[in-house]
């Protein structure tokens, strides 16, 4: 449940390591922007050297990278 704005970000390989895996993995540039009340599928949770993140997927199948932060909060349906 999102509770205050929260950027998407595109899923991007990291430089460094390429390779398909939850920790080469980087946000990108930011592809939306969800609103106070919104939700979104959480599909993945990746724990990066400075980040964690939560890969969701929106409500029209576009799928992204929200960085952990306290602008939502994560519950179950």
């Amino acid at each position: 449940m999102i509770e205050k704005p929260t950027e998407v970000h595109s899923i991007e390989p990291s430089p460094s390591s390429p390779e398909s895996s939850s920790t080469n993995l980087q946000p990108g540039k930011i592809i939306a922007m969800l609103k106070a009340g919104e939700t979104a599928r959480t599909v993945g949770v990746y724990h990066g050297k400075d980040y964690d993140a939560f890969q969701i997927e929106l409500a029209d199948g576009t799928e992204g990278l929200i960085i952990a932060a306290d602008t939502f909060r994560v519950v179950s349906r």
